[in-house]
């Protein structure tokens, strides 16, 4: 077994999703042992490689070695475009996962309390301040814009020597945590997972920067609507405290806060003035989400395509994969027709949503998942299963009269 960490640097936040960022990165330290044997960093900011040392070099090529890694999506891609170490999926092993089919949570640090690894071992209380240093641009009022090993000699040291810390702590970790999850079909099934994420979908960008344009025409046009309808004493409704205040001024109502719940149970209340419908419809419209979902894909997506938006067993408990980034599997479910979505979706690539639909932001919330398309030559098939969870459970419990 390999046992194999590393840390980069990126321009690229890492909000943007694994993808985005190690296809954009700088391996700065490789941390890694063999089986039991001593942990090794190396420095590879000065010209140190994995190849250096003819074990591991011999190791890394063989392809019946096993690779582990915590939350390996992300070194296993680190290895691959900015060390160019193509190691084949089914050859890692990843802690984080395995944590996770356990319905554990997946900090190594958090790891390291459960199972009681010793302090020389657990994580660096140092570690979170070391990466904020090392591994991103600093501020823009800071002189020195990258902190590196020459800049911060002293801290570079502990960063490396926190970086094999972390590496034992994983090691000791994997040695404690059954494998009752994390084996056999499960395992093949999580290896599947990779491929998939490997693969991602492709991504009408074309759609996602017309809605983000249709988006900001519309809050403009919000915005003057909201002045008007307050008489200047609200400049949007996003001012959800002056709002609060212009409400129970101008119309009596306390509203105990301006969540959509509340919002939309009070537009079906008969005694409430049309007046302030009208400006709560427009706060409902202001406060649509499907907007950062759109600049999240915008940001997430490489080469016309979205990787990396599902966690295998990210959800806790039931085991079910997780939406990251992105969220695909939670996006707005539609409340228009599909010949009057098809046509905004031309009509917001054209720059005339706004002169066709009466409510911009509905419609980029209908179109969301009209980003995700086939490729040429293919097309997208859906599918689910029916009530799986009450079959399954019935199933487990032996309730034959229910199945």
């Amino acid at each position: 077994m390999i046992w194999v960490d590393t840390e980069t640097f990126s321009e690229v936040p890492i909000a943007n999703g694994t993808y985005a960022y190690t296809s954009n990165c700088e391996a700065m330290i490789w941390t890694s042992a063999i089986d039991d044997g001593p942990v090794i960093g190396l420095d590879l900011t000065n010209d140190e490689h994995p190849y250096d040392i003819p074990d591991l070099k011999y190791a890394l090529n063989d392809p019946e070695q096993l690779v582990t890694a915590h939350n390996s999506m992300f070194d296993r891609n680190v290895l691959k475009y900015a060390m160019n170490l193509d190691i084949a999926i089914p050859r890692w092993r990843d802690t984080m996962v395995q944590a996770f089919t356990l319905s554990l949570p997946g900090g190594l640090d958090k790891l390291c309390g459960i199972f009681k690894i010793g302090d020389d071992l657990a994580k660096h209380k140092d570690g979170t301040r070391l990466i904020h240093l090392f591994c991103k641009p600093r501020g823009k009022n800071v002189k020195v814009r990258r902190a590196t090993r020459e800049t911060h000699p002293e801290d570079w040291a502990k960063f490396i020597e926190y970086a094999i810390n972390d590496t034992e702590a994983m090691r000791a970790i994997a040695k404690k945590m059954p494998t009752w999850n994390y084996k056999g079909d499960e395992l093949a099934l999580w290896h599947l997972d990779q491929k998939i994420n490997d693969r991602g979908f492709e991504v009408d960008l074309e759609l996602a920067h017309a809605a983000l344009r249709a988006v900001d025409l519309e809050q403009a046009c919000l915005k003057d609507k909201t002045f008007d309808m307050t008489e200047g004493k609200v400049e949007s409704t996003t001012q959800r405290d002056v709002l609060l205040d212009h409400i129970l001024e101008s119309y009596g109502f306390a509203l105990p806060d301006l969540t959509k719940d509340t919002v939309t149970r009070l537009l079906d209340d008969p005694d409430m003035p049309d007046a302030l419908k009208e400006l709560l419809k427009v706060r409902l419209q202001v406060c649509s989400t499907s907007t950062s979902k759109y600049k999240k894909l915008i940001k997430a997506t490489t080469d016309g395509r979205m990787r990396g938006s599902i966690q295998f067993c990210g959800a806790g408990r039931t085991g079910r994969s997780a939406g990251r980034t992105f969220q695909p599997q939670n996006l707005p479910r539609p409340n228009m027709k599909n010949v009057a979505i098809e046509a905004g979706v031309e009509a917001m690539k054209l720059d005339c949503a706004d002169l066709i639909y009466e409510n911009v932001m509905s419609l980029t919330s209908n179109a969301i998942r009209g980003c995700i398309i086939a490729p040429p030559g293919k097309k997208l098939v859906v599918s689910d299963l029916s009530n799986i969870e009450g079959r399954a459970l019935a199933y487990l419990a032996g309730e034959e009269w229910k199945l």
